[in-house]
């Protein structure tokens, strides 16, 4: 990828936004998916942040048909407006097809991969509650990330996972997800990953919002009055919130407070989800969770640790019934 120094554009944006384009350090960890991360302080007590990618370095972009770069798009849109939830992105730049993201530099407010409080539980549940209330950035240039990239993600298909980091991972985790599984729900799962339509279509029976994507801690911080603030909107799309959810609790339920049951009832209890439709966002957002990150709960159940697995399956029989309403 071209060095720093080489992005004339981005030395624009810098300085634009009155940011200086000297001392810049390149993070140690790449991002999740390739792309590389810098950072600089500018003094009184200011530090900024520049995600540097492209989709020849960058899987998720590759996966999800990201040519134009969503999560740049959606930095110069200011996508988020709301006092509770936000995206620290201050804009974007191009030179050929690296795409750079200048953000304010919230790492210190991170969130780690520790079991969460209840408190910074409500704080994450009514912070993903406000952004699935707000209106999607407009505009026919947003390069939305579609419910069957993102359902369809971690597909076992070697072709489409080469040159992923945890490729193998994946691939074996749906193995034994398939050996291991009643064959009911293997069956669910090998035919939704063949043809999405019928989750799409159940799916289609509930409003869209506007999805982050992606919403494990990595990407999550609470800023210390409460303000949620969001990174790595790289997969952010509009559909229903059951997407998120069922993302959110497949990746992060080895750190929740609580149970994964009283999870889904807290956020109901701050969404603005009609009563009508609460029981098929539930069973939505099992059967989404269960799609995407299934190959990690038969790994953990490989490891000695089989209830979660357990879970998903059970909850996952009875809701499958919703993909035949109408």
């Amino acid at each position: 990828m071209t060095s720093f120094e080489e992005l004339h554009n981005l030395k624009i944006l810098l300085k634009r936004n009155d940011v200086s384009s000297a001392n810049w350090v390149e993070m140690r960890q790449l991002g999740f998916s390739g792309a590389r991360i810098y950072k600089q302080s500018n003094g009184g007590g200011r530090s900024y942040v520049v995600k540097v990618t492209s989709v020849r370095t960058d899987w998720i972009m590759r996966a999800t048909s990201d040519e134009s770069c969503r999560e740049a798009v959606l930095a110069d849109v200011a996508c988020v407006r709301d006092d509770r939830v936000e995206s620290p992105a201050i804009g974007s730049a191009q030179d050929g097809p690296v795409f750079s993201i200048l953000m304010q530099d919230i790492s210190e407010h991170l969130l780690s991969n520790e079991r969460l409080t209840r408190h910074q539980l409500e704080a994450i549940l009514s912070g993903m509650a406000r952004l699935h209330s707000l209106t999607p950035a407009s505009g026919s240039d947003v390069p939305w990330c579609s419910i069957e990239d993102r359902l369809t993600l971690f597909r076992p298909d070697p072709a489409k996972l080469a040159r992923f980091r945890i490729a193998d991972d994946i691939l074996r985790g749906w193995e034994l997800f398939f050996d291991r599984v009643p064959g009911d729900i293997g069956n669910l799962v090998r035919s939704l990953f063949d043809d999405i339509s019928p989750l799409e279509n159940a799916l289609g029976r509930l409003p869209n919002c506007f999805l982050h994507g992606d919403l494990k801690l990595d990407n999550i911080a609470i800023r210390p009055d409460g303000t949620l603030s969001l990174i790595d909107w790289s997969m952010a799309m509009t559909a229903p919130a059951a997407v998120d959810l069922g993302w959110f609790l497949a990746m992060n339920s080895r750190v929740l407070p609580i149970s994964l049951d009283e999870t889904i009832s807290a956020y109901m209890s701050y969404s603005k989800i009609e009563n009508g439709f609460r029981e098929i966002h539930q069973d939505l957002t099992v059967l989404c969770g269960l799609l995407i990150r299934g190959w990690r709960k038969a790994l953990d159940a490989e490891s000695g640790e089989p209830s979660e697995l357990l879970w998903w399956c059970k909850r996952a029989s009875s809701a499958s019934n919703v993909l035949g309403a109408r």
